[in-house]
């Protein structure tokens, strides 16, 4: 077999492998409190309603546009027709095309190391796990792709061309998260870095030529700023939207109970641990990543894409671990540097004598298929599983259990109105999707009056005493699952509890 063939085979294999772990069974994992909160943004949307940036909760408008067109494809355009695989398979697309972006850099890394890097994305647990969640990382991941070839790409060819590009990439990634500003200050160093580097830079020719690229960063900041305040302003209808994705790094507040110690990304992704039967971790990314370091750092000209890949992978990660709020799905990008970096390993290979390929080529497999299996089980049979750990603050069973049930006891023959249902507390999501095919829903931060008459109502775990206070006689209590380690109380009026009991015995 031709090595074009061969590399063709491979491409197609992994296409496929990327595919089947993020749509396998993809509506199953329960929704995530934040991918009800973006659904319910998609949803006005489709319903007809003016986007409205809200800078203290919110991230940017792109997820929800780019959304659109998948829920009118599928015929849903409303709150109540929403699917869980609608919501989903953006992240999907979006995660197989960040497999192929490592082509990008195919001048620079060569086919294979292009090729290793793909199949890492590929099969990555975190990238997979998340590329399979409604959340705005997978988009994000996606365009920081294309934003750091971009800005690799301008600081080795300077032009205005690559400037708008780079400017386009990076205005797109602020319209979807604010958290674009870190790869900017990743890049930054690493851009700065590869220009020091170059063979034609010595101190004669520094300053004159860094004014080759004053320009194209002109056109690269005009055209970011353009881009980010069109998706901001809902196409410069209100202009309001983008002062307030300026003010959004002066009010926004994070959710507390978030924070994290310096070395939680180390060990989430790198250090083994044994959990649920399995050893969890990513190493051999890391591994490669520091294989393709020192394989640079022994040549007399290291490969730029290297250097400047270290640079800005380092750099992600020292601040992302700086900054007291952690998740794990703030790590794509990052991580998606790494894969890129790890990969670049394998741009050596022709270099390399015949023992040594045979040994970097089974270490590759080996981890590959190990981080498959990973994949396989984190977004399988463990996906919902707590100690599963990719899976952060999941959403309990039994709220999709509490669905079902609610339209069972909705269909009893003799069955009353079961509207409205009231939700007494806060932090309640995501129990909003799953009460949305409902007509008629409340939300109170305390229980109001009138509560008895209610046929349902559900209590937040910090209004739990004071609606069992003014419940305990007219209601049956029954406790359930919201969250990983948060429960929700639902009240069932007793006429209804004895109705659905009564048809049970029969």
């Amino acid at each position: 077999m031709s090595q074009r063939l061969l590399i063709i085979v491979t491409w197609i294999g992994i296409v496929i492998l990327s595919l089947t772990l993020r749509l396998q069974n993809l509506e199953k994992r329960p929704i995530h409190a934040d991918e009800a909160t973006g659904a319910r943004i998609l949803a006005r949307q489709l319903a007809g309603e003016d986007y409205q940036f809200d800078p203290q909760h919110f991230h940017g408008p792109l997820l929800s546009l780019s959304s659109l067109p998948i829920a009118r494809s599928r015929s849903e355009t409303s709150w109540s027709e929403l699917s869980t695989t609608t919501l989903r398979l953006g992240a999907v697309i979006a995660g197989l095309l960040v497999v192929f972006t490592p082509l990008l850099w195919r001048r620079s890394i060569g086919p294979w190391g292009a090729l290793a890097a793909a199949a890492l994305l590929a099969s990555s647990p975190l990238m997979v796990y998340y590329n399979r969640m409604y959340i705005h990382e997978s988009l994000l991941t996606l365009l920081a792709m294309l934003a750091c070839a971009a800005v690799f790409r301008l600081s080795q060819q300077p032009s205005k061309r690559i400037g708008i590009a780079s400017g386009l990439c990076i205005g797109l990634m602020f319209a979807t998260k604010e958290t674009f500003a870190i790869s900017i200050l990743a890049w930054l160093p690493a851009a700065g870095l590869c220009y020091w580097r170059q063979p034609t830079n010595d101190a004669r020719h520094l300053c004159p030529n860094l004014r080759l690229y004053l320009l194209p960063s002109v056109f690269l900041v005009i055209t970011a700023a353009f881009t980010a305040a069109y998706f901001y302003s809902d196409g410069f209808r209100s202009m309001q939207g983008s002062i307030d994705a300026v003010r959004t790094y002066f009010v926004y507040e994070t959710t507390a109970g978030h924070e994290k110690g310096l070395g939680y990304y180390f060990e989430l992704l790198l250090w083994p641990k044994q959990q649920l039967g399995i050893w969890w971790t990513e190493v051999l990314i890391g591994l490669l990543a520091l294989i393709a370091i020192a394989f640079a750092a022994v040549k007399r000209v290291p490969n730029p894409a290297v250097l400047f890949l270290a640079i800005a992978t380092v750099c992600h990660f020292i601040i992302y671990s700086c900054i007291g709020y952690k998740t794990p799905w703030l790590m794509m990008v990052p991580w998606a540097h790494a894969c890129l970096l790890a990969g670049c390993a394998f741009s050596y290979l022709p270099d390399l004598k015949t023992r040594s390929r045979i040994i970097l080529t089974l270490l590759l497999l080996t981890g590959l298929a190990y981080q498959t299996k990973q994949s396989i089980h984190a977004s399988g049979r463990l996906a919902n599983d707590s100690r599963n750990p990719y899976a952060y603050v999941p959403t309990s069973t039994d709220a999709p259990k509490i669905e079902r049930w609610l339209h069972e006891l909705r269909a009893l023959a003799d069955a009353p109105v079961l509207s409205p249902i009231a939700v007494i507390g806060q932090e309640y999501w995501p129990l909003p999707w799953y009460l949305r095919t409902f007509e008629t829903i409340g939300y109170w931060p305390t229980p109001i009056q009138g509560i008895t008459d209610l046929p349902i109502i559900f209590a937040m775990p910090a209004q739990d005493q004071a609606c069992d206070d003014l419940l305990g006689a007219s209601h049956t209590k029954l406790p359930r699952g919201l969250r990983a380690n948060v429960a929700v109380t639902l009240y069932l009026r007793n006429d209804i509890w004895q109705l659905w009991m009564h048809t049970d015995e029969q």
